[in-house]
């Protein structure tokens, strides 16, 4: 009876999960200019002033006395265009994912130019890296982190005018990471994004210049409902990658240089 008992409780019971994952700032470090954590036994860096082969991103500790690469794209960047993200996800004494912020592969460009603004995003590329094992550092999750867009909008006194000197429009997008307990060794990641535009009731697929004159209500910056959202990805471990719990918005008007109307 006993065994029985025992056989339906796990049977309601969720399967195991990994404990709430433990998020440690990176800051720099002045002694070896690499951005690490407060006991300096995690650090990350990225290596610019070497050869090909050696350039990029790297985590170190003086602790477990190992160092890990961890660019494995066949796309070489040019790393001076990336930070370290000042956070590690540490899983274990010698595991952490660890981040680097950079362009949106594949082509890596800092910037588009318009004709009187232009647009730049950084994404957020995350590394499963563990210091006691060879072939770790390998690339597990990318998302769209920082956007911004900013597009002229006066070409006249009457423009400037019409617009209350604000010549203009302006798209912003962020997004920020939590991890959470998951499975399968990976936590879950929920990611958070706050989206907006100025001036209020701007798109990117109208011509904002026919808008009627700006009223006061119009001069702050608008949430984007839509494309301000909180999705969790779950590891599948059968595909290596991370999937959304849901479908996500199309926000390629935030996220895209030239989104299509």
């Amino acid at each position: 009876m006993a065994k029985v008992l025992a056989l339906l409780i796990s049977a309601v019971l969720p399967v195991a999960a990994l404990a709430q994952p433990a998020v440690e700032p990176l800051a720099l470090n002045a002694n070896n200019q690499l951005f690490c954590n407060k006991q300096t036994d995690w650090c990350v860096g990225i290596k610019t002033d070497g050869t090909l082969e050696t350039n990029g991103p790297f985590a170190t500790s003086r602790t477990l006395r190992a160092d890990r690469r961890l660019w494995d794209s066949p796309e070489i960047p040019d790393f001076k265009q990336f930070s370290v993200w000042p956070e590690l996800i540490r899983l274990s004494e010698e595991r952490a994912l660890v981040g680097v912020i950079g362009p949106e592969q594949p082509d890596f460009k800092a910037e588009t130019p318009f004709s009187g603004g232009g647009f730049t995003r950084r994404d957020l590329y995350l590394f499963d890296v563990n210091l006691g094992d060879q072939s770790s550092g390998n690339l597990v999750f990318i998302m769209p982190y920082t956007a911004d867009t900013s597009i002229r909008a006066c070409f006249n006194d009457a423009d400037e005018k019409k617009r209350a000197g604000h010549c203009s429009d302006v798209y912003s997008f962020k997004a920020a990471l939590k991890p959470l307990p998951g499975k399968d060794d990976y936590p879950a990641l929920q990611v958070t994004t706050h989206a907006t535009r100025f001036p209020a009731g701007v798109s990117r697929n109208a011509d904002s210049s026919i808008m009627p004159a700006l009223t006061k209500e119009q001069l702050a910056p608008q949430a984007d409902k839509q494309c301000s959202y909180t999705v969790t990805y779950q590891w599948q471990a059968a595909g290596g990658v991370y999937e959304p719990a849901s479908t996500l918005p199309d926000c390629a008007e935030f996220l895209e240089a030239s989104p299509r109307g």
